[in-house]
């Protein structure tokens, strides 16, 4: 009681006077009693007459009786508003009055009827002291309960054991993925086990505990109506009457204050700095257009409905306080004024309206779309028409684009870029998107039916940032909720969005296995180089080094922040470079048609760099477009060596950070990719090494020394690959084992026609010998095949020896 007591008449007076301070300042800003003032006798809504240059008595009053009218009609309403604002007001003030003072003695009525209660009950009147005790706990009702709210503790202040006695704590362990039907009773002395046994680590706990409370402090303040943040959503009476009528800009724009009011500010988390960078500049006298720039999906517009919900609570600085974010439908509006024929009338029609408003701030979505070069269905350049608008002081414009438009299209008309103020609007990072996630899970629970798990959304962000890199975040992490909710609601029986049912979905789209390593993968990883030596024949050290990396990069050990593996191989020409890495690729994304190859020998002039990443004048670039559209792919860079050094220095970014930018700023993840560059650099040094009995894989710094000097590669170049892997010249073992295997691919191929083909010894070794080419090592074997093999082959099917079910020894005299 004593606690009450004090709150009562400290804390509770404090709440008591906040909250009728909120309901005064409510009915002020509701009335717009201030604004209405100062405008009193301002136009009604601009509504003004102007006369011609030529001075005629007659124009001359009529357009004086029609501004003067103008000016009593708009001060008889404001009049009004402003009478029954100030009677609210004092209402408002009077009702508070009356009740502070009640406030001040509520405890002393709650005891005085507790104490007349006791005393006509001891005089057996029950009705009266039943009535006295209703008086009693009906006084009591509000001051106790928001005595309750006040005491409320935040989870940091909470103990462990009444975080246990929570009614939040069921809804804890259901986050953490873990039933609470299932685990039993769960004390403090149990608590640590639960959580080791479901592999929950007390950070992640901590994390999820201030989630639950974070959810349920968000719920209990959008109930309370009588804070001023919920009282500023309701938009003032009058706030437009100074400004003019926006009739056919209406029709082609949505005023993002109106659509965003009451909303949740759900993806504004962690864009406060750049709401406030947007406010500082809007709020300037001069040089107050934005120029907003980042990739779809990053947030741009979100950033913008935040600041129209703070325009239209009137949170913002005084000179936006009256303003009006429009975003505006250009396509349509010029689709309309096409089929009249008269763009530029239709287009001045709007754009003079929102001038003559005079508090207009034009949002332009794909602003690139409209200026420059741009062409195509529903573009065009207007930016001839849009320069006296954006001089202008009575409009304010703000245009969305991205990289490409900007450097594409806008940066070429210097003159139209003078006016506007450049904000980049960058994607949250892994932490600020899982706080974005954690805030909207509540929508797709309703309707799936399943509870999203803190592991889960952990492991979304974290794989969705690796594997996902086409769209920014939170986009693609929120992409990747949406889609793994609904596998989970219709294809299995899980009651909770679970780690496995994420990677599942993962390993759909990328066609790569992701989470956790099967029995039969964990065989196959095991054995990656007997598989890479099924293709592959020798070559031991490139073997290992391969294997080695993607087992690191498959269970999570390699680092994550560059390709899966990056290897250069040198070596003279036909020595298994290129078999290696189709071998590769089809043993680690399931398909030879996964390698990306690109012949170096073609870009051996700076100017080929814009081939490969793009030019500004719009031509898309190979290497970029190709990765884009394969982000899980193994790139071959064959004939390195032969590419122009600038093209070299253009990897270091990819071999170092897994990323390379394009012509127009967008970075291009290559972290899902394995990168191997072959080079024949220094394939006579190492012939010349192998001649004096020196082994070049063992003594391979020497060929290394040998490289820079040569200034074939320099040192940061070669320093950034994981390994450098030397091919040595093939034994004539190696020779007949590559002809056994290619023979082998011959004999599956005739299988399909019920003819076997027996391939002896000899004959490989004849193909072996044949094959092989002091300049171009093994490459011609596969020649000697089809020109001698299987040409003898279609022989003998057309004069009838070789028919289906035969079996077939070719003699190597035959070929």
């Amino acid at each position: 009681m004593y606690q009450y007591l004090f709150w009562h008449y400290t804390g509770g007076i404090k709440g008591f006077i906040e909250i009728w301070g909120n309901f005064i300042e409510f009915f002020w800003n509701y009335f717009s009693i201030k604004l209405l003032s100062k405008t009193l006798f301002a136009h009604w809504h601009r509504d003004i007459s102007k006369r011609g240059r030529a001075f005629r008595f007659g124009d001359f009053f009529q357009t004086l009786a029609f501004n003067v009218l103008s000016r009593i009609i708009g001060a008889v309403v404001r009049l009004v508003v402003i009478f029954v604002g100030l009677f609210f007001v004092i209402l408002a003030m009077i009702l508070g009055f009356l009740f502070f003072i009640v406030w001040l003695f509520l405890p002393v009525f709650i005891i005085g009827c507790l104490i007349l209660a006791f005393v006509l009950l001891k005089n057996n009147n029950v009705f009266g002291s039943l009535s006295f005790f209703v008086f009693a706990a009906f006084a009591a009702f509000l001051p106790w309960r928001f005595y309750l709210i006040a005491s409320e503790k935040t989870p940091s202040e909470l103990t462990e054991e009444e975080i246990l006695k929570s009614s939040l704590f069921n809804l804890i362990l259901q986050r953490a993925g873990i039933d609470p039907k299932i685990v039993g009773k769960i004390n403090a002395g149990n608590i640590k086990a639960v959580l080791e046994e479901h592999n929950i680590a007390e950070e992640d706990f901590n994390e999820i505990i201030s989630w639950v409370f974070r959810e349920y402090y968000k719920k209990r303040e959008a109930s309370r109506f009588w804070t001023k943040e919920n009282l500023a959503r309701r938009r003032g009476l009058g706030k437009n009457w100074a400004y003019g009528y926006t009739i056919n800009l209406d029709k082609f724009s949505k005023d993002l204050g109106e659509f965003g009011a009451g909303k949740l500010k759900t993806e504004l988390i962690g864009r406060d700095e750049d709401i406030e960078i947007i406010e500082r500049i809007l709020s300037r006298a001069e040089e107050n257009n934005i120029l907003m720039i980042g990739e779809p999906g990053a947030g741009r517009k979100m950033v913008i409905q935040g600041l129209a919900n703070l325009v239209y609570e009137g949170m913002v600085l005084p000179p936006l306080k009256h303003k009006r974010i429009l975003e505006i439908n250009l396509e349509a509006l010029i689709a309309s004024a096409g089929a009249d024929g008269n763009l530029e009338s239709q287009l001045a029609l709007v754009f003079n309206e929102a001038v003559g408003a005079g508090n207009i701030i034009l949002v332009i979505n794909d602003f690139h779309n409209f200026v420059g070069a741009a062409s195509g269905v529903g573009k065009m350049d207007i930016s001839s028409f849009l320069t006296p608008y954006l001089s202008s002081k009575n409009i304010q414009i703000i245009g969305i684009t991205d990289y490409k438009g900007l450097h594409r299209n806008m940066e070429a008309n210097p003159g139209l870029l003078m006016y506007f103020e450049k904000v980049e609007i960058k994607e949250p990072d892994e932490k600020t998107s899982m706080l974005i996630l954690e805030d909207i899970v509540g929508r797709f629970e309703k309707r799936s039916n399943v509870l999203v798990t803190y592991p889960a959304l952990k492991e979304i962000v974290k794989q969705s940032a690796r594997y996902l890199s086409a769209v920014p975040m939170p986009e693609r992490a929120i992409d990747l909720l949406d889609e793994s909710m609904v596998y989970a609601a219709t294809k299995t029986d899980d009651r909770f969005l679970k780690i496995e049912h994420i990677d599942k979905i993962l390993s759909e789209k990328t066609k790569i296995p992701i989470g956790e390593v099967g029995k039969s993968e964990k065989e196959k990883l095991s054995q990656l180089e007997k598989i890479l030596h099924q293709r592959v024949i020798d070559q031991e050290e490139a073997i290992v080094a391969i294997s080695r990396a993607m087992r690191r990069s498959r269970l999570g050990v390699g680092e994550t922040k560059k390709p899966i593996g990056t290897f250069l191989f040198l070596g003279p020409t036909g020595v298994g470079k290129t078999e290696t890495a189709k071998a590769l690729s089809e043993a680690y994304f399931g398909s030879e048609e996964r390698m990306v190859r690109f012949d170096m020998s073609e870009y051996q002039n700076t100017a080929d760099i814009a081939r490969l990443i793009g030019s500004p004048e719009g031509e898309p670039g190979v290497l970029t477009t190709r990765i884009k559209e394969n982000p899980f792919s193994l790139v071959l860079l064959d004939e390195l060596e032969k590419a122009h050094p600038n093209i070299l220095n253009l990897f270091l970014q990819v071999l170092d950070e897994g990323f390379l930018t394009d012509a127009w700023g967008r970075k291009v993840n290559f972290r899902n990719t394995i990168i191997i560059a072959t080079s024949n650099a220094g394939a006579e040094f190492i012939r010349e090494m192998i001649e004096k009995n020196i082994n070049p894989v063992k003594e391979k710094e020497k060929l290394m020394d040998f490289l820079q000097m040569n200034s074939l590669f320099k040192p940061e170049f070669l320093n950034r690959f994981d390994e450098i892997v030397i091919f040595h010249a093939l034994s004539k073992e190696n020779l007949v084992k590559i002809a056994i295997l290619l023979l082998r691919n011959l004999a599956k191929r005739l299988a399909e026609q019920k003819i076997t083909l027996s391939i002896t010894p000899a004959l490989a070794e004849r193909v072996a010998e044949l094959g092989y080419s002091p300049e171009y090592g093994a490459r011609p074997m596969k020649r000697v095949i089809q020109d001698r093999v299987e040409d003898l082959i279609s022989r003998k099917l057309l004069d009838g020896s070789l028919k289906k079910g035969d079996t077939l020894e070719i003699k190597p005299e035959e070929i």
